[in-house]
């Protein structure tokens, strides 16, 4: 009974992380248009929130890392990662948009770098949610690549300077 309702209240959390960009508020990213443009802005603002959650998970010290934390933010990143090329219709380009051209002229390697990156954001959720200790850094670094991979292939470079 406990481990049943310990699922659904996992399930209820990520669908509310997941819908979480699509309720932002819109003055946020005022400079974006509204629909997919400012609508895959927040599906990513959010996977890199989450990604922060999982990097400061394993930041515990000597208290080792926080599995719970893990397995939620990695399900969002799964079930986000699902939605990405759905929020990339043809056409869907603004100067004011950092998606690159080699999106759409790539298809099938953007597609599958998002495939790749939902297997292995289950597969950390999944490792966390079974406390498998051993090879969750592991994981989450493949994580983080298939990121890195895409942004560089994929997004302009950010015109902020930090």
């Amino acid at each position: 009974m406990m481990r049943s309702m310990a699922r659904w209240l996992t399930s209820l959390a990520v669908g509310v992380m997941v819908m979480i960009p699509l309720a932002a508020p819109a003055d946020d990213a005022s400079d974006l248009p509204a629909g997919p443009i400012r609508d895959r802005h927040w599906l990513m603002e959010d996977m890199g929130d989450q990604a922060e959650n999982i990097n400061d998970a394993f930041d515990l010290g000597s208290e080792g890392f926080d599995t719970e934390v893990i397995q939620r933010a990695a399900g969002a990143i799964a079930m986000n990662a699902h939605r990405i090329p759905g929020m990339f219709p043809k056409g869907s380009t603004d100067p004011k948009s950092r998606a690159l051209p080699a999106i759409w002229d790539n298809w099938d390697k953007f597609t599958g770098l998002a495939k790749q990156l939902e297997d292995q954001a289950f597969k950390l959720s999944r490792a966390a949610g079974a406390e498998d200790d051993e090879f969750l850094k592991d994981k989450s670094q493949k994580l983080g690549a298939t990121c890195k991979s895409c942004h560089e292939q994929f997004r302009k470079p950010s015109d902020k300077k930090k």
